[in-house]
């Protein structure tokens, strides 16, 4: 009797929703992997795999072809105000700026709120940004708050929502709008019904006192004191400038890094925006504390600001991020723009023309942006067990081709990079560069109706003009 053939059962694959593969992926994971080309496997909103070539084992429900395309984590934006959309263009070149935004956020109503966050939400999907902060400041309608995290759970994106507030301010010299000033206890029941609200698996409530000057020690200890008890980071405006350091020093005798140590509120649990008026001692006290800090060099370049040491603050244990900061102080969403700036502008505060490099400015916008948010264990970057969110740009774009050097063209050529397509948790949220949840005319269309409409009803609309200089004529009738 001849030898029995012995029959051969195929491999069992497993189930999945969607595979894409061909792109150059990017992982930004702990070994800063790159796959080219590779593919990321993902089932329910979470991935199951990623790696080199074409993938096998895996029987997707949904392909996604991503050849001529590079395959990115999600942009994490560490520091924003989604209101501001309605403000851009209107506090350029004003040095009463603060006092015009805030006139205008007496017009902010809560359906306002939810227009201007949804343009400033699609903005940033546009640019492949996945995960938003949100540092919500004028409180004159007291339910804004919620037209803005209405839009955010309309968007499907994740967001750290940063309710903030303002007392009557510590500093005696420090200006806090009367009209714009809270009592603690209703700031803290607010916080409770937004977090009963909102919090969920992409949506995050936490606390903010706005900053060091404009509120009391006893606020500052109190959201502080709230982040802990619900074990949440909480956030605030800190060492913002030059001004607010020689206040501090005018005032108090010490930085406002020194000053929140001595009140005992830095930890890690902080997320500091911006942080350019610090001390060169109160570096090694942001790193000692390991302190989260947002960097928005947009913010600092347009206000002439002084740039903060971001690889010192790294070195002393500090976590630095980049964000965008609100369309009020960058008219902008575009966080590749603060990649880019962030690099450039150590190597002018340093005078190193090669200090940087395009690796470390992705990292400042995926995986330390998603530290700084407190969400590293969930997104910032292509590993197995994280959400699928993930951002696809094109490689025929002019700003990335020809991409021998893709990182430098994707951080160093990036005004006009805009992402093909963009996911979270799965969920296609930007497909051929339009949105799958938004009707882009629309939003502009009621944007453009809430900027007009809030112009008016706070008498600006001599100061606010198509030019602040030039002479404009209309039409009669």
């Amino acid at each position: 009797m001849g030898d029995v053939g012995v029959l051969l059962m195929p491999s069992p694959t497993q189930q999945i929703d969607l595979l894409i593969e061909g792109g150059i992926v990017i992982t930004v994971d702990g070994e800063r992997r790159i796959f080219n080309p590779g593919y990321v496997a993902i089932e329910d909103g979470l991935i199951v795999d990623v790696g080199n070539g074409r993938a096998s084992g895996f029987t997707p429900k949904e392909r996604l072809d991503a050849s001529d395309m590079v395959v990115l984590p999600g942009l994490v934006n560490s520091h924003n105000h989604l209101d501001q959309s309605v403000h851009r263009g209107c506090h350029d070149e004003d040095p009463d700026s603060r006092t015009k935004m805030l006139d205008l956020s007496r017009a902010l109503t809560r359906e306002r709120a939810f227009i201007a966050a949804s343009a400033s939400l699609l903005e940033q999907v546009e640019f492949g940004i996945t995960t938003t902060h949100e540092s919500h400041w004028t409180h004159y309608h007291k339910d804004s708050t919620l037209g803005v995290c209405d839009a955010i759970r309309r968007s499907g994106m994740r967001a750290v929502i940063a309710r903030s507030m303002s007392d009557e301010g510590h500093f005696p010299d420090a200006i806090t709008h009367p009209d714009f000033r809270e009592r603690i206890d209703d700031v803290l029941a607010d916080l409770d019904s937004l977090a009963a609200e909102y919090d969920s698996e992409r949506m995050q409530i936490i606390s903010e006192p706005s900053t060091m000057q404009r509120c009391t020690p006893e606020a500052i200890v109190a959201m502080r004191d709230w982040a802990l008890r619900n074990d949440k980071i909480w956030h605030i405006h800190l060492a913002q400038h030059e001004a607010e350091l020689q206040h501090a020093l005018k005032t108090i005798g010490m930085g406002s890094v020194q000053y929140a140590e001595q009140l005992g509120v830095l930890g890690p649990e902080m997320q500091a925006a911006h942080c350019g008026g610090i001390l060169d001692e109160e570096v090694a006290l942001l790193g000692e504390y390991r302190v989260r800090v947002a960097h928005c060099p947009l913010t600092i370049i347009r206000s002439g600001g002084t740039v903060p040491p971001i690889w010192e603050l790294e070195n002393a244990g500090a976590t630095v991020a980049v964000g965008t900061d609100g369309s009020g102080t960058n008219n902008g969403q575009n966080l590749w723009e603060s990649m880019k700036m962030a690099i450039y502008l150590q190597r002018v505060r340093f005078g190193q023309r090669d200090l940087g490099s395009a690796e470390q400015a992705l990292e400042l916008a995926t995986i330390k942006a998603a530290r700084a948010l407190g969400l590293e264990q969930r997104v910032g970057s292509l590993e197995t067990g994280k959400a699928a969110d993930i951002a696809l740009f094109r490689l025929d774009q002019l700003s990335i081709a020809p991409e021998a050097a893709l990182i430098n063209n994707l951080v160093y050529s990036s005004v006009s990079n805009r992402a093909d397509t963009v996911l979270v948790g799965g969920e296609i949220l930007l497909k051929n560069g339009e949105s799958t949840v938004f009707d882009k005319a629309e939003v502009v269309g009621r944007l453009r109706e809430a900027q007009a409409s809030m112009i008016r009803e706070t008498d600006l609309t001599k100061s606010i003009r198509l030019a602040s200089t030039w002479p404009v004529s209309t039409a009669a009738g």
